[in-house]
Order: structure tokens, then C-alpha cells, then sequence
């Protein structure tokens, strides 16, 4: 473990910087086996559109299909969306191939958006439509329905972006 974190001795390719480097790949495989064994969850015990509060009032458990992209837009266009998806990831793949990948809050938050993209292409590969389940809400104002790899997805490119507004900006090779 500590070669795929960095640590350790010997001539790591992952701890190079070469395949992602060594907090990369466990984000990505971590976040895709949480992801994963969330949706798993719900797809086994809730049915479509039921809710279980959590915290009354605030945020529920509330199954949803989603065939769009981001906040629901788009319905019924599953195919386009998982095609844009893919795109995306290549073009989020080529961009970051000039990131110093020594610096390893690079790693993690490519590896938190790459493993987000690919739970929610797992899902509409095997599904039809990204499994969503975490409902935020207050009175009549509602936040759309996401997921763990739709949070991942969010808190990585907000990094990314908080990064850029602060003048600190991603680290290049």
C-alpha cells in the first residue's frame, strides 16, 4: 500500500507520476466501490420515487432514474448523455496530462472526478439511467436528486475551480 500512496522505496511507476500516481488509482477504484455499493443499496430496498427521511425535513433517501445530465436536464436522452460523458472524460483526461502529477491533492481530485465519471457510466451501461438517491431539502425548495459519484464529480472540479479563482492554479509538469 504504501508504493500506491507515495510512500516507501524502489522505482514506483505510480509514485513517479507515471499511471496517475499513487493516490490516483485507490481514489478512483474507492470512490467507483463506493459509488457503487450505494446504488447497489438502494437499487436493492427502495423502489422508484420512494422517499425515507433522514433528517425530517431537510434530507431524504428518494430513489430516482435519471436519464439526463446534471440535474435531471435532458430526460430520455441516455445515449447522448453516457456519448457527452465519455467526451468528457477524454477531454478532462487531456487536460490534466499536463498536471504535476507529484503533487497528490492532483491525484485525488482527478481521481474524485474520473471515478464519479465512471460510476455514473457504469450505471447507465448496466441500467439504462444514473441511479440517484440523495435528496436535499427545505419546505418547498428542493435540490435535485444526485448521488455519491455526482458529489465526487462536484467537490473535484470545485476544487479545481476554487484553485483558479484563488490564484493558486493547478500545478503544471
Amino acid at each position: 500500500m504504501r508504493a500506491l500512496c507515495g510512500g516507501g522505496g524502489g522505482d514506483s511507476k505510480l509514485r513517479d507520476g507515471k499511471w496517475g500516481g499513487g493516490w490516483f488509482l485507490p481514489a478512483v477504484v474507492g470512490l467507483i466501490g463506493l459509488d457503487q455499493v450505494t446504488k447497489l443499496w438502494v437499487e436493492g430496498t427502495m423502489k422508484l420515487g420512494l422517499e425515507i427521511p433522514v433528517l425530517p425535513g431537510l434530507f431524504s433517501l428518494t430513489r430516482v432514474h435519471n436519464t439526463g445530465v446534471a440535474f435531471g436536464v435532458g430526460q430520455g436522452n441516455n445515449a447522448v448523455t453516457g456519448l457527452l460523458a465519455c467526451g468528457i472524460l477524454v477531454l478532462a483526461a487531456w487536460i490534466a496530462r499536463s498536471w504535476d502529477w507529484q503533487k497528490r491533492w492532483i491525484q485525488v481530485v482527478a481521481g474524485l472526478v474520473a471515478g464519479g465519471a465512471i460510476g455514473n457510466l457504469i450505471d447507465r451501461a448496466r441500467l439504462g439511467y444514473v441511479l440517484d438517491f440523495l435528496d436535499f431539502h427545505y419546505g418547498k425548495w428542493s435540490w435535485p436528486a444526485f448521488n455519491v459519484a455526482d458529489a465526487a464529480i462536484s467537490v473535484g472540479v470545485g476544487l479545481v475551480v476554487l484553485a483558479w479563482i484563488t490564484g493558486k492554479p493547478i500545478e503544471k509538469k
